[in-house]
């Protein structure tokens, strides 16, 4: 009878450990614990990053006419949203509700970023470095699994007292 109990008292500690949430806007938030990331305190982060600011890359998808842009947003306590195929035509669209939740980091030489997404089997959080040259974001994702190593470029766009009224919803 132990063993069957230890059994469903471990079952039950994996459900609630590996849960996730998703927001209004069907966007996962999962346990803030998955950050490795988040802990973070370095005093002249703002020095190095711009929280009033949003950085905007442009692409096409083969066999389109029309552009898409994904953003990423910094905001305090290490938080930062990215914004997939994001349109720009309301401040409603910079509610970091509807973006993709994630963490970054300053503390050591390299700067790193991480970003939640979900998948069929499973949470994945992307491990980037970034470094911002003038007003350019440049984000190199590593290579992993599921991602192929990359570099982006994001452009710094300025916002309004009326476009910064949200905060994080995590």
């Amino acid at each position: 009878m132990t063993f069957l109990r230890n059994i469903i008292l471990l079952f039950i500690i994996i459900c609630l450990t590996s849960c996730i949430s998703k927001n209004e806007y069907g966007i996962i938030r999962p346990n803030k614990i998955r950050f490795s990331n988040k802990k973070c305190s370095d005093t002249n982060v703002y020095d190095k990053i711009d929280t009033s600011a949003i950085y905007v890359t442009e692409y096409k998808r083969p066999g389109e006419e029309d552009s898409h842009y994904n953003a990423y947003k910094f905001y305090s306590d290490n938080k930062i949203a990215f914004f997939i195929n994001i349109k720009m035509d309301s401040a409603n669209a910079l509610n970091p509700k509807k973006a993709q939740m994630g963490f970054y980091a300053t503390c050591s030489e390299t700067n790193t970023i991480q970003i939640a997404s979900h998948f069929v089997d499973g949470i994945y959080k992307s491990k980037q470095e970034f470094e911002i040259i003038n007003d350019t974001l440049i984000i190199k994702t590593l290579k992993s699994p599921l991602a192929p190593f990359s570099i982006g470029k994001y452009y710094k766009q300025k916002l309004t007292t009326n476009e910064l009224i949200y905060k994080p919803d995590w």
